[in-house]
């Protein structure tokens, strides 16, 4: 199957789950950010510039998801994929807890840096006398569904990529 058939397919289902079920699990008005798990974990499986691209497309569907304006997360999970492909460099022989933190981190970050910049923006979605712990609550329920995503996101976005890479990429998985 083709790479960008299996993102399409990968980014509808996500796409279906954030506005359906992922809804329904809130806590203190935040849930699941799926989608930006994706992102995440296409910048650490498929490198920077294969995550660039599947986190812009990412971005996009999520804001046709969510309400606000076209483009604001598109702008913001490039930039998270890249930082998260760079680093992951140099956790490769981590153990599994410092990468779970390290996926809790992005994802607080991609929560933070969208508010700033909805903010910027005139968005008016987040409280910001509780963003701080909005962005904690994201990252913690967000972090308990990373092993299964990663999976699926590494099948996804590794398809088609030199065999040194995947090569590498295998070793920094276990």
């Amino acid at each position: 199957m083709n790479t960008w058939l299996r993102v399409l397919t990968l980014l509808i289902v996500a796409a279906i789950l954030q506005s359906s079920i992922f809804t329904e699990m809130r806590i203190n008005g935040m849930g699941v950010e799926l989608l930006l798990l994706i992102a995440i974990l296409s910048g650490y499986h498929g490198g920077p510039v294969r995550g660039a691209h599947v986190s812009f497309w990412t971005g996009l569907v999520n804001d046709c998801v969510v309400a606000s304006p076209l483009g604001i997360h598109a702008l913001i999970y490039p930039v998270i994929a890249v930082a998260v492909s760079n680093l992951e460099e140099r956790f490769i022989n981590e153990k599994r807890v410092i990468r779970a933190f390290g996926v809790a981190l992005a994802v607080a970050t991609g929560v933070l840096l969208t508010a700033a910049v909805g903010h910027i923006f005139g968005e008016k979605t987040f409280n910001t006398d509780s963003l701080p712990e909005t962005a904690i609550i994201a990252a913690v329920m967000t972090t308990f569904f990373s092993k299964p995503i990663s999976r699926i996101v590494n099948w996804t976005v590794s398809s088609g990529m030199p065999q040194e890479v995947k090569t590498r990429i295998a070793g920094s998985s276990r």
